[in-house]
């Protein structure tokens, strides 16, 4: 049964199995609300009436196969995202949905048509309060009547902690402790199976609360799981929604010219159609004799300048300002500059202190040379309608600091950007600035699947 959202607009679906121990489909409790509750967050919806006893396995399976066949192979005609298509079982509908990420493969569903080539396997499972182990501890009605007289032959194969494997979804996986029905415990074998096979899974135990919670009428808590749930389908599996917030902004900034930025950044950022602004420095003479072979050259400064990525000012040697009269910092800008305009490079409007401190003796040598924009590293977000731009708030993420990145981007909101400062990607001089490449492209994907604009200062 489906419950399409009206307007038109291409969004993520979700296929609802409610549960009944495989003796009936408890469609008016586990289905049409659910359903409705899912239009609410953006999703289209569809609700499963499948096959029960004495229709025995694989019947209730493949209706499954089948509905999520329709599903994907109507996509255009229905306006949902074919790799957006999540499933949400309940119970031992739970068990049904979890056999399509697990033994569905293992099925003959073919109904002789088109579909049969259409891929059933769900982008993301959502499995609530399921019966999701046939061992002898766990729900044996829902095993009898799936299963009936090849029960003991069937057990294991349809114990589905026993068959995640490396196709398997990511699943959010909710249950609670005091459920005398369902034993939560099959919601945490199967999340311990998840995370042995490195499949990616969230599991919320709700401490009180009988089987069949549903939306969690009367749980503040247990209600929370659908918007919990969506946030886990968009955060970690890349679900995307027409209806977003107006855009969180995200400046993007590297520092010190590491010959990184051109061979690993770069491409990283074409890939998802991110700005930045890239901190040009040389170093005084010393070190650029030792170094110069981690240093970009012009000719990479300008490829990156033609990619459109902005070229800023980050001084000729890297000094501290605040050390400096202002002929010296007319010296360290002008230097620069004329470095970069030798290649054909537009004269820089945006700067940053070398090392983060704001210099206020730099100020009018940085305005006359037209510097619009001056960032510093002081940790908070950039209220763009109240903060001095030329003193500008960063957050420089040094290493391969997870926690540090999502502290900073939390901080982002409709009228606050947030500035990130990275170095090299991998930075193999100064290594306590270094950041990994894989975690570099975690992050940039992080931001990507979640909607930020990313761009430099101009």
């Amino acid at each position: 049964m489906p419950f399409l959202l009206n307007d038109r607009v291409v969004r993520p679906a979700v296929l609802i199995i409610p549960g009944g121990g495989y003796g009936c489909v408890c469609e008016t409790t586990e289905g049409t609300p659910i359903a409705k509750k899912f239009n609410d967050l953006g999703f289209h919806a569809f609700v499963l009436d499948y096959r029960v006893n004495p229709d025995y396995f694989p019947a209730p399976q493949q209706d499954a196969i089948r509905a999520m066949r329709l599903i994907r192979g109507n996509a255009s005609k229905w306006h949902v995202r074919p790799d957006n298509i999540a499933v949400c079982g309940f119970s031992a509908g739970a068990h049904l949905a979890a056999c399509l990420g697990t033994i569905a493969e293992q099925i003959n569903a073919d109904n002789n048509d088109d579909l049969d080539q259409v891929d059933f396997l769900p982008d993301a499972m959502i499995l609530c309060y399921g019966v999701l182990s046939f061992a002898e501890w766990s729900h044996q009605d829902s095993a009898k009547n799936l299963l009936g007289e090849q029960v003991g032959e069937l057990r294991d194969q349809c114990s589905l902690e026993k068959q995640i494997n490396a196709q398997t979804p990511p699943s959010f996986i909710w249950h609670t402790f005091e459920d005398q029905m369902v034993s939560y415990c099959n919601s945490v074998v199967f999340a311990e199976a998840m995370r042995d096979k490195q499949r990616p899974c969230e599991l919320h135990i709700f401490p009180h609360g009988p089987h069949g919670m549903q939306l969690g009428y009367g749980r503040k808590d247990i209600a929370a799981w659908p918007e919990q749930a969506t946030e886990f389908l968009h955060g970690s599996c890349g679900f995307r929604f027409p209806e977003t917030p107006k855009y969180k902004t995200v400046i993007l900034t590297f520092d010190d010219a590491s010959k990184s930025h051109f061979s690993n950044v770069a491409p990283v950022l074409k890939k998802y159609g991110f700005g930045a602004t890239f901190f040009i420095c040389r170093f005084n003479d010393e070190w650029r004799a030792k170094h110069e072979s981690q240093l970009l050259t012009l000719n990479e400064i300008k490829a990156l300048s033609d990619m459109g990525f902005e070229i800023g000012n980050h001084t000729w040697n890297h000094p501290d300002l605040r050390q400096c009269s202002a002929g010296e910092c007319e010296v360290e800008i002008t230097r620069l500059n004329e470095f970069l305009q030798s290649a054909g490079i537009v004269a820089p409007v945006s700067f940053a202190y070398p090392g983060g401190p704001y210099a206020a003796n730099a100020i009018h040598v940085l305005q006359k040379y037209g510097i619009r924009f001056a960032r510093t590293t002081e940790r908070r977000a950039w209220n763009m309608g109240k903060d001095d731009p030329m003193q500008i708030p960063a957050f420089a993420l040094q290493t391969d600091d997870e926690l540090a990145f999502y502290g900073a981007i939390s901080a982002c909101t409709e009228n606050n950007a947030v500035v990130l400062v990275f170095h090299g990607v991998p930075d193999n001089v100064h290594q306590f600035v270094s950041t990994s490449p894989p975690f570099f492209t975690k992050c940039m994907k992080y931001l990507y699947d979640n909607d930020y604009r990313v761009i430099g200062f101009e």
